[in-house]
């Protein structure tokens, strides 16, 4: 499991300005499927006309208050990383630098040992990494569940390294190879085979695969925003379940984030990290938390800790300008 934390699904920028309109990387595969069916949903057809291309897709994010499922809670760098990061030493004079109001979110010289390792993390993200390396390693986790007197997400930017078809299937008589009834063996995922596997945090509150996605026709989900994103499900009924026809546009194993593992907080606690400015909240668009981010075309896509934030606008850009700055 070592690889969890490491830089995964990273590729090299020297060829960032070569091979334009090439898909070179399963990635890249990804993002073009997503505008094709995005580009074609209008009419059910599968053409859309100008006008459609044009009002489909939509990036956004707006700041929140409250907990709740579907809240996206994006980490304070100043409560994670080191002092010195962004070049004042903590200094509480922000009048020379022009950065809104970033102090009054607080700073932690030395982050808390036991908020980095809840992350996966053994120590403060490094800056020699450079800002994006760096940005890709702070949580950005979901609010999916605040039942039963706790609260679950999953973090949104951590790769396993693997994909679902990389999981021991059971043979088709539903037997596995060492002879072993294993109710908690994957099952078989043929529409979903190349869909990454996330790590969704360090504490097991289920067995198996956990999903989050954008299909209402999946049995057992619960609608979490009200642009439509749904935790939970069977994941071998939504095979069938994306292909329902009355549904509005056609889906595909895209529309689907799997995970392993949550992150869970006990009740009052996440409450007190968010009173302590530990946390950004925010409302989130659905294409933001669905986007393909290793590749965009031949761009290396932002981190998604850094889009919401400058999609948030105000403070919260300027931090992420402060962030970047000092590299």
């Amino acid at each position: 499991m070592s690889n969890l934390y490491s830089a995964d699904g990273e590729s090299s920028d020297d060829d960032d300005n070569s091979g334009e309109g090439i898909i070179g990387s399963v990635e890249e595969l990804i993002e073009f499927s997503r505008k094709q069916q995005q580009q074609g949903v209008s009419t059910g057809s599968g053409i859309a006309d100008d006008d459609d291309k044009e009002t489909i897709v939509e990036d956004w994010a707006k700041p929140m208050e409250g907990i709740r499922p579907g809240t996206v809670l994006i980490a304070n760098p100043r409560k994670f990383c080191e002092d010195g990061d962004f070049g004042d030493s903590g200094s509480d004079d922000n009048e020379s630098t022009g950065v809104k109001d970033f102090l009054k979110f607080g700073w932690s010289s030395k982050p808390d040992p036991s908020l980095l390792a809840k992350f996966g993390l053994t120590q403060p993200p490094p800056r020699h990494l450079g800002a994006d390396r760096q940005a890709d390693l702070l949580p950005v986790v979901i609010v999916v569940s605040t039942d039963g007197g706790q609260i679950q997400g999953v973090l949104l930017n951590r790769r396993t390294g693997y994909l679902l078809g990389d999981l021991e299937q059971p043979a088709e008589d539903g037997s596995s190879d060492d002879n072993n009834d294993n109710n908690d063996m994957a099952p078989i995922l043929e529409k979903f085979c190349i869909q990454p596997l996330w790590f969704g945090g360090i504490d097991s509150l289920s067995v198996g695969l956990d999903m989050l996605h954008l299909c209402p026709t999946v049995n057992d989900a619960q609608q979490i925003t009200e642009d439509g994103m749904y935790w939970g499900g069977d994941p071998t009924q939504a095979q069938d379940a994306m292909e329902d026809p009355s549904l509005d546009r056609i889906y595909s194993g895209f529309d689907f984030k799997f995970f392993v593992q949550s992150t869970i907080w006990s009740s009052g606690v996440l409450q007190g990290e968010v009173d302590d400015n530990i946390w950004f909240q925010a409302n989130v668009s659905n294409n933001v938390l669905f986007k393909s981010r290793d590749r965009m075309g031949t761009k290396k896509a932002k981190p998604l800790w850094t889009e919401i934030l400058d999609l948030m606008g105000d403070e919260y850009s300027d931090i992420t300008k402060r962030f970047y700055a000092t590299e």
